[in-house]
Order: C-alpha cells, then structure tokens, then sequence
C-alpha cells in the first residue's frame, strides 16, 4: 500500500529481536571505532542530521533515482525479511511508503538508469539463504515487475552502472565468490566475465568478497574493502577493473580494513564511511584521490554505522546521504537515524 507521506510510532531505533531496545546500547561505545591512520583532510567535511526514515532499518539497498533515496528491504521491524519500500523527497524533506518490494529479503543489490531501479539477489533468512530474483521498479507507475533472474543465487553483491551496463560484483552463495557478471538492461540478459583476481598469477585476488564498496572513476570500477566469508577477514584492497582490457589491477589500500562499507565518487574523490568489525562498527570516514593515488582522513561519521546495500549511499547535491544502518557490529539493532556528509 502507497501512502503519501509516512508518519511513524516507531523508535529511532529498534532492536532485531530484543524488542526493549529503542536506543543505542549504551556498550557500544567501547565498539566504536572513528580515528584513520591517514593524513588529516585540509577540509575534513561534516556531517549534518536529516529527517528519519519513518522505519528503523539495516542490510538494506539505498538508490538515489531522479533526486529521491530510495531505502529497499532488509532487517526492519523484529524480522530479518522486510519488503518496506521508503522514499525520500529531498525537495519537500518528507519521507514516503511506495510500492512493497517483491521478496521479503535482505542485502538486496541494485542502481538507478533513467527512471527505473534494478535489484539483484538477497538473502531470505539473516546473511544466508540468497535468491536469485531480480526486477525492475518504474518510479513513474510506482511498479515492479521481474527481469532475468541471477544464475547463481547469492547476497551482498556490489552493483554499479557503467556505460549503461550493470556490473555485479562478488557477493556471498554460503561463502564470499569472486563471480564478475553484467546485466544489460536492453536485452534482459547477462554476460560473465572472468572472475576478480590480479592480473598476473602473483597478484591476489580483487575477491572473493562481499560487502564491498564500489565507485566508478575515469570510466574504470574501484571495488574496496569487503571481506572473505565473514568479518573476521575484513580486507584494505582497491582492486580496479578496466573494461577496455577486462583486468583488474591494485591502487592504495584503504588504510583502516572493514566492510558493510558505504562508497561513492563525489568531487573528485571516493568516499568510503562506516562499516563493522569483529566487536567493531566504524565511524572512520577516509577518501582516496585517484590523481595521486592517496588517502586522507575526513570527518567521522556522527553515528557510526554500517549495512547499507545497493548504491551504499545516495548523492544529492553537494551532500552524500547515510539513511538508516546498524549502529552496532551485527544485526542486532537497526536504526531510522539519517545524516548527510558535506564539503561545506
């Protein structure tokens, strides 16, 4: 059901099964992690609070499509397989309930073309269990309807669009994969390319990962931090891939390793904020300059946060958008708490 504009009782945040929890646990603050090895930003940026999601929620796709952030699925309301479908209007500042995602699922991947989203994959039960369904929202009949599905099931995948192609990057079937595809909008069809890996036979692999965060820079995918199996194995690698000669090569490495990171290209430089660890959740906010192949340290994150899936993140303006997310490592508290990072 489609309301104009969502009201809501619930709390800023809730807790997965515990359901007395409706704030931050106070232990979380020796979890939090928000300082960078790297160099100091000469403008580090801030962050500035937005309106709440009107549902707190986590392991969730967040698309920005024609100047609205849509929040899609995951962890929400006691149960790991929501189909809660918010929008948010940057113009008016009001949040939204549009059409109900098809499966109730979570770690939902998926990118905005034109006035449409495409999603790919998820999982049914809490980080396991993926499907391989996939569609297509239209933003102007508030509809969606299923294209091809995924030949091999699988959650937390990392999509990005490129040259009106969608990459689908990693993502977890019971363990991380390396698998590479890309689906054209066009033909309704999938190609596989080769796997993630360097190169060369010395170079690592650029997987087997999930909860990756991706970026398109110069025509060439940056995929970063993530981690093998678990986040136990978190990882730093800036692996770059280039679709003129189908290879992957390496930049810098993140300085601080984690994953369920938030990414994206904005002003010249990737943006990579939030994330978990083992007892960790991560506040630190490191951008990388592809120039001069650096990092350097920004503003931490308010809240820190992690588990925003899809595009990881939405850009409107001259702000990058961080609606909703886990405020500790895990899923056991989701959040309505929604902020935006800022140059100034």
């Amino acid at each position: 059901m489609t309301e104009a504009a969502a009201t809501t009782t619930d709390p800023l945040f809730a807790g997965l099964n515990d359901r007395s929890i409706t704030a931050i646990p106070a232990t979380v603050d020796k979890q939090r992690y928000m300082t960078s090895v790297a160099p100091k930003a000469a403008n580090p940026g801030k962050w500035v609070e937005q309106p709440r999601l009107p549902i707190p929620t986590g392991e969730h796709a967040v698309i920005e499509c024609q100047g609205n952030i849509h929040v899609i699925a995951g962890y929400a309301r006691h149960r790991v397989d929501g189909n809660f479908h918010q929008v948010f209007d940057a113009q008016s500042g009001a949040w939204s309930l549009k059409a109900p995602f098809p499966v109730s699922c979570n770690h939902v991947a998926g990118v905005s073309i034109g006035s449409k989203i495409y999603t790919f994959g998820g999982f049914i039960e809490q980080n396991r269990c993926p499907h391989s369904k996939c569609f297509v929202y239209d933003t102007a009949s508030d509809r969606w309807e299923p294209i091809a599905g995924l030949s091999r099931p699988r959650g937390a995948i990392s999509a990005i669009v490129l040259d009106g192609l969608i990459h689908l990057l990693g993502g977890r079937d019971v363990r991380s994969v390396e698998w590479h595809e890309v689906y054209d909008p066009k033909s309704n069809k999938y190609t596989e390319l080769a796997a993630m890996r360097g190169s060369t036979a010395t170079q690592p692999f650029a997987g087997q990962r999930d909860h990756m965060g991706v970026a398109v820079v110069d025509g060439k995918i940056h995929a970063i931090a993530g981690r093998m199996d678990s986040y136990d194995f978190n990882s730093t690698l800036n692996a770059v891939y280039d679709p003129q000669s189908d290879s992957w090569s390496f930049r810098a490495p993140l300085p601080t390793a984690r994953s369920g990171v938030s990414a994206v290209y904005f002003k010249g430089k990737i943006v990579v904020f939030g994330g978990e660890a083992t007892g960790r959740v991560f506040g630190t906010n490191e951008a990388y300059d592809p120039k001069t192949d650096t990092w350097e340290a920004l503003a931490p994150m308010a809240v820190p946060r992690h588990g925003l899936h899809g595009a990881t993140a939405a850009v409107l303006g001259d702000m990058i958008h961080v609606p909703g997310g886990g405020p500790v490592p895990g899923g056991s508290v989701q959040g309505a708490y929604h902020d935006a990072f800022t140059f100034g």
